[in-house]
């Protein structure tokens, strides 16, 4: 059997088997069509184990035998087996590599272990040397003069350079280059040669000096001194900007302490008639009591701001309808009902007993309390109540929840001037302070009037505090709007536009703030948008527009054209 002479070459093979530089034989075809590539096993570390088979008549011309332990692991080595590979010829010795001979001693080939593989990082690493062997200074000087962009700099070479100018551009053994002096800011003026970059060359620039691995996302300005420092074009300032707006990274997690502007308020339609929509939540969980009690099931009346509030054990859909039922049977079914999107609130169980109850169900925004703004508030002050009932009482929070509640409904509420006893039973409920008031008082004779009279007087003062308390809502949530749209901006989008969507990761600082990024499927309101998320559990979500920002999917991974000829080449940097 004959060898060949074939010239060994360092190649780049990138798989899940092996992925690094390695020196193999090169050849100009291999004998088995399709196959560019032969890969041993002694390269890829042992890491391919051949699957046995177990067949009734094996076919002598494929009986697989190994003549290598070292490359072919077996379990089991036979005494037939091992007379069979006396027989058996090494692949190897088809090539003869044109290098320098072993020069240790047979004995010591045998038993050295299979050679290593030398490894540089993978990654972005091994990005880098395919980069660096790409752009060659000849590639570069052939760019530059195919360029037209640069037609202006080649203009500039070796022309005089003024007092008032700063730059000067030359060629250094054909490789145009500038030379640019930086304004002196601290009475040292730095001088920098700067390879002048051809449009071909310029995207991998920038993601060398923004998004490689050394970069470290910098901001639009770092970044562009960091490329300022070395290399320059007309209009680097522009693809600066673009390629950073651009950036996928940058968007997904976003600065630090800045989020999107928020959109101008609106608030929710005051409502006139008591009960006629309430808003509910869940609170939890709690510190469990001895009776079981985690959460608290929460309702509020738009209108009148009563609150109540209602001890669960858990907060599954069908405990959430018992405490719901038992609150409607006290003051009656609701025309709507305003929740958030959790799970037992779009439930098909809760939406059946919606419908039953000819109750219209609205969700609010996702991650959006602000849309139940009174509730989430009142939910502040409940919670610190409770805790200093159950530090001065020294008993579980679901023992003192009535006498918190009862506390709570009988205060005067700011937005409408009236405490919620007052615009729900028409007459100030009798309680501690009116206790004491009359034992000093004394006891006085009430008028005997019939039940028409008190009807009518009751009536007529629930109709005029409701209407003085609807009033004081109307200015207090003028007065809340015109404070919060001093920082508003007014934005929109339209059907199609891809958006990134705010998602809050507690407990988690360096997560990713926002995903996506996700297309607009409809505007439900001024504020509110329906976006296609088809890899989340809802292919649906209705999204507030202060938690949605625009993605930029501009044209960082597109060549970078600069405007060149509205570029005055004799200034500084752009």
């Amino acid at each position: 059997m004959g060898t060949i002479s074939v010239s060994l070459h360092w190649v780049y093979p990138s798989s899940s088997i092996v992925s690094g530089r390695v020196r193999v034989g090169v050849v100009p075809r291999l004998p088995v069509d399709g196959v560019s590539f032969l890969l041993g096993n002694d390269i890829a570390g042992g890491r391919v184990v051949p699957v046995p088979e177990v067949v009734d008549n094996p076919d002598p011309a494929y009986t697989g035998t190994e003549t290598d332990r070292s490359v072919f692991p077996a379990c089991v080595v036979t005494r037939a087996q091992e007379r069979k590979m006396k027989n058996v010829y090494d692949v190897s010795s088809l090539y003869q590599a044109v290098c320098d001979p072993d020069p240790r001693p047979p004995n010591e080939k045998d038993k050295s272990p299979p050679p290593s593989v030398e490894r540089i990082p993978e990654g972005s690493e091994l990005e880098l040397v395919e980069l660096v062997d790409t752009i060659t200074k000849s590639k570069v000087i052939e760019c530059q003069q195919n360029d037209e962009s640069l037609q202006k700099c080649f203009e500039a070479v070796d022309k005089p350079v003024t007092k008032e100018s700063n730059v000067a551009y030359g060629l250094e053994n054909g490789l145009l280059v500038r030379k640019w002096t930086a304004r002196p800011s601290v009475g040292v003026s730095e001088c920098v040669y700067q390879v002048v970059l051809p449009t071909l060359f310029r995207q991998q620039v920038l993601s060398l000096a923004h998004d490689y691995t050394w970069a470290g996302h910098l901001g639009i300005r770092k970044t562009y001194d960091r490329v300022l420092r070395h290399f320059f074009w007309p209009g680097l300032k522009k693809d600066v900007i673009r390629y950073c707006n651009a950036c996928k990274i940058c968007q997904l997690a976003g600065k630090p302490n800045q989020g999107v502007p928020r959109a101008p308020l609106f608030p929710i339609p005051v409502v006139g008639e008591p009960f006629d929509r309430v808003m509910i939540d869940c609170v939890g969980p709690l510190p469990k009591t001895r009776a079981g009690n985690q959460f608290l099931l929460t309702i509020m009346c738009c209108a009148t701001r009563f609150p109540e509030a209602i001890p669960l054990r858990k907060i599954t859909t069908k405990a959430v309808v018992k405490g719901l039922i038992k609150f409607f049977t006290t003051f009656g079914l609701p025309k709507e009902l305003q929740s958030d999107q959790g799970s037992n609130f779009t439930s098909s169980l809760f939406a059946s007993v919606m419908r039953a109850l000819a109750i219209t169900h609205q969700t609010s925004s996702a991650y959006h309390p602000e849309s139940q703004g009174a509730l989430e508030r009142w939910h502040q002050t409940l919670k610190g109540m409770l805790k200093k009932h159950c530090l001065s009482a020294q008993s579980d929070w679901d023992e003192g929840l009535p006498f918190v509640l009862f506390a709570i409904r009988e205060t005067t509420q700011e937005s409408t001037g009236f405490s919620p006893n007052d615009l729900v039973f028409g007459h100030t409920v009798r309680g501690p302070l009116q206790i004491l008031k009359e034992q000093l008082l004394g006891d006085k004779q009430h008028t005997v009037t019939n039940v028409l009279d008190y009807v009518a007087k009751t009536r007529e003062r629930l109709h005029l505090a409701c209407e003085l308390a609807k009033e004081s809502l109307s200015a207090t949530q003028k007065r809340m709007k015109l404070r919060y749209d001093k920082k508003a901006v007014k934005r929109e989008f339209l059907p199609g536009d891809q958006v990134l969507v705010l998602l809050q990761v507690p407990g988690s600082s360096l997560s990713a703030q926002y995903c996506g990024p996700y297309t607009v499927e409809k505007c439900v309101s001024e504020t509110n948008y329906m976006v296609r998320t088809p890899e989340r559990r809802h292919p649906l979500r209705l999204c507030h527009i202060n938690m949605l920002k625009e993605y930029r999917n501009g044209d960082k991974n597109k060549p970078v054209h600069p405007s060149g000829s509205s570029h005055n080449v004799a200034q500084g940097p752009v």
